[in-house]
């Protein structure tokens, strides 16, 4: 089994799209699926080129706004000025507190959000294609320096 089981549907989808699957896109698949943090686009080409991993700044931005549409990666503005892209595994979604302060993003699941989602969607005869929210204030750290 591929390490990343969504590595297969993005290549059916380029391919289905007409697209071609290049050396570059590969890479970055596999650099943005090996990260475990929100990621800006700068610090993914930083991390790439530690790894000896050559891409240019837009082929990047391309290839990060393709596996957006895809759905494979999110890109969030978590802080203000900047973008973020973090990957999507298949069936896992989660939401973010967002520090104001230090930019600090903690990830939470909680299925009662989903449950009330799912309850509000039915109610109003809707089908969500994804869902996003954002708490955003300050941080139990920040608070403390603060006081």
């Amino acid at each position: 089994m591929a390490k990343f089981p969504e590595l297969q549907e993005f290549l059916s989808r380029l391919r289905t799209d007409g697209h071609r699957v290049t050396r570059e896109r590969l890479k970055l698949f596999h650099e943005i699926y090996e990260q475990h943090q929100h990621i800006d686009a700068d610090e993914l080409l930083a991390s790439m080129k530690e790894k000896g991993l050559k891409i240019s700044r837009a082929t990047l931005y391309r290839n990060l706004d393709l596996l957006a549409k895809y759905g494979f990666v999110t890109k969030q503005r978590l802080v203000e000025n900047r973008y973020v892209y973090e990957h999507v595994h298949t069936g896992q979604r989660h939401d973010h507190l967002v520090c104001g302060r230090c930019g600090r993003v903690a990830e939470f699941v909680s299925p009662a959000i989903e449950a009330l989602e799912r309850e509000i969607c039915l109610a109003h005869g809707f089908h969500p294609d994804k869902h996003t929210l954002q708490i955003q204030g300050i941080c139990q750290s920040c608070e403390a320096e603060g006081a």
